[in-house]
């Protein structure tokens, strides 16, 4: 597990066809022609693994994909004991790959020091590849050791904008390590046992491969799919986890000392925990160490406090630690971050991926690896999530999101100067998800020139112009997090009139606007995330004394899909107020495709109202 890619992103583009549109077909870069995977196993859940895959060049754009291949193992862990490789051109003639052009790799991990670990490749650089050929590899990899006793796992998702031609696993099992099987789609199962070996062979021919929707699920949630596992269930591997991790949560004098320092004083849990927390938020930096099964069990809890640093789980064993030396219980929840909903019926990580903590006296999760939520906030990636709750041998849930949780209220006034300059500030309120997002963009823009950061902000609606703004330490979670902004714009229209102004953004957070630019897909066929908020801005506008007002836009009042909107314009002398508020609170934090028609319909009335001007002469 690893504490939270595909080869290529692919756009769908429009060729203008007089006098109509056309939508150019999707075509896949690279076809899977082949690919023939076989896993004997060992009594102890060890096995050797032989795989033959075949790439066959559909555009010249796959040339780069498939041109040089990495195969992944770890050093100590595996042991990679044979490989041959070739290119077939698209006449049928081979050519081998010789020996000097496999060459092995260490991991290049993102950013060089958040993640150390002995992943290596094998990199096979592949000659004269073409259109209409293709790159073949066999490669026979030992694997020495498992996490877990007795524990063989393996998943495969079928990704709907890949074509696989001919998929085929074969798994080789001894009779005394049952194998359990989530499989949709994929043919095959147990087909013979011969001197206590059980034989499984599942085959698997995909249909033409279709572009990816943009902002959907985990192909895993409803792609074809097979996950097979020598465990039962996530509740059996969560209890692997925790006879591997239960020791690593040691309470030592350096942690009971540091707990008693951070919780001194205070008297009822939900304080201690908020107080902890914060503290390893802040103080506990993320570096994944992953060497040998690092990516499964966690490091000693003291371990982790000695070096100040550690990935998911190892926060979260800290936190285990900690909470004990006050006398608080808690366990691990492990958890996917992303867009994955579904987890296997099967003991199987996939799409486990982070570790956070679970307070059973609270009935709350914490997540101590995440610096900007503030205490009761989890983010948006891991909530509404089954959870596998390892010291307590059961599964959990995360809580969906609630729009009166996640909450921004904005005030705005800008005068607008007779040469049609605007002067104006803001002042800006947020909690839950909203506050986190907002906290961690302030502080991640700090190193930036001020002068770079209102640029970008302004230019987010065609806006240009200067300004400066405010904000508590975006770090100290203690406080209430708040933004304020000072702002020039250029003029935005003509002054003098006559003329029409809509209403400006400035500096405020603009989610609002935001929507308006932002079409939703026409069509979903997919499930999607979707997030429950609350919105309100508020606007006075405040025109040169000489300017007469001559007409203003009527309100808006929008109920449905869950949503609701409401806008109101009023002149109040030579101001006009506008006042909008935004609440959308989904069922859970999946949307369907009928919750994509409903937002279509909410978009076309909002942006009509966001396009909706003052008249003035």
């Amino acid at each position: 597990m690893h504490c939270a890619g595909r080869l290529t992103a692919f756009v769908i583009l429009l060729i203008l066809v007089w006098p109509a549109f056309a939508e150019r077909p999707y075509t896949p870069e690279v076809t899977a022609e082949r690919y023939v995977s076989t896993h004997d196993v060992r009594a102890d859940g060890t096995d050797r693994e032989t795989t033959e895959f075949v790439l066959r060049v559909e555009t010249p754009q796959g040339i780069p994909n498939v041109g040089a291949q990495r195969i992944s193992y770890r050093n100590g862990i595996d042991e990679v004991e044979s490989i041959e490789a070739s290119t077939i051109k698209a006449d049928g003639t081979e050519i081998k790959v010789p020996e000097s052009a496999i060459r092995t790799q260490d991991e290049d991990s993102d950013g060089g020091a958040t993640e150390f670990n002995d992943t290596k490749y094998k990199v096979i650089v592949f000659p004269a590849v073409e259109v209409g050929g293709r790159v073949r590899y066999k490669v026979t990899i030992n694997h020495l050791t498992t996490p877990f006793p007795n524990y063989f796992g393996s998943y495969t998702v079928f990704a709907p904008d890949w074509k696989s031609e001919y998929f085929e696993l074969n798994i080789n099992v001894p009779t005394r390590l049952p194998l359990f099987l989530e499989q949709r789609g994929i043919l095959g199962g147990l087909e013979s046992t011969k001197d206590g070996i059980n034989h499984y062979r599942f085959t698997y021919r995909g249909p033409e491969a279709k572009a990816s929707e943009s902002g959907s699920v985990w192909d895993g949630d409803y792609a074809p799919i097979l996950y097979v596992s020598t465990y039962p269930d996530l509740i059996a591997v969560g209890k692997a986890y925790q006879d591997a991790a239960a020791p690593m949560a040691k309470v030592t004098d350096s942690i009971r000392s540091l707990a008693n320092k951070v919780t001194n004083g205070l008297q009822d849990d939900a304080a201690k925990v908020k107080a902890l927390e914060h503290w390893v938020a802040k103080n506990i930096r993320y570096v994944a160490v992953t060497i040998g099964h690092g990516g499964s069990i966690p490091h000693p809890a003291d371990q982790v406090l000695k070096n100040r640093y550690g990935d998911c789980k190892d926060h979260a064993i800290l936190m285990e630690a900690l909470l004990a030396a006050v006398g608080i219980k808690s366990t691990t929840a492990l958890v996917s971050a992303g867009s994955a909903y579904t987890m296997s019926s099967v003991g199987v990580f996939a799409p486990l991926n982070h570790a956070i903590t679970y307070v059973p006296s609270l009935d709350m999760y914490v997540d101590s690896t995440d610096e900007f939520s503030p205490f009761g906030t989890l983010s948006f990636e891991i909530m509404d999530k089954a959870t596998v709750l390892t010291a307590l041998g059961r599964l959990g849930r995360t809580p969906r999101t609630m729009a009166g949780q996640n909450v921004v209220r904005t005030t705005i006034d800008m005068e607008i100067q007779p040469d049609g300059t605007i002067e104006g500030h803001s002042d800006s309120t947020m909690s839950g998800i909203s506050e986190a997002k907002s906290r961690a963009n302030r502080f991640y823009a700090q190193p930036n020139p001020e002068e770079q950061v209102v640029k970008t902000l302004l230019n987010r609606f065609n806006e240009t112009g200067t300004g400066s703004l405010e904000y508590p330490d975006p770090t100290v979670l203690d406080q209430a997090f708040w933004v304020k902004s000072s702002f020039r714009l250029d003029p935005v229209t003509n002054f003098p009139g006559p003329g029409s102004l809509m209403t400006p953004v400035g500096l405020a957070p603009g989610i609002i606007a935001n929507f308006g630019i932002h079409k939703p897909l026409d069509k979903r066929e997919r499930q999607y995330p979707c997030f429950s908020q609350m919105l309100e801005d508020r606007y006075r506008i405040e025109f040169p004394s000489n300017v007469t007002i001559g007409q203003i836009p009527k309100g808006v009042s929008y109920v449905g899909g869950g949503i609701r909107y409401r806008s109101s314009y009023e002149l109040s002398g030579h101001s006009v107020v506008v006042h909008r508020e935004f609440e959308v609170q989904h069922p859970s934090d999946v949307c369907t495709p009928q919750d994509n028609e409903a937002w279509n319909a909410f978009h076309a009335v909002l942006q009509r109202d966001l396009r909706s001007q003052v008249l003035y002469k």
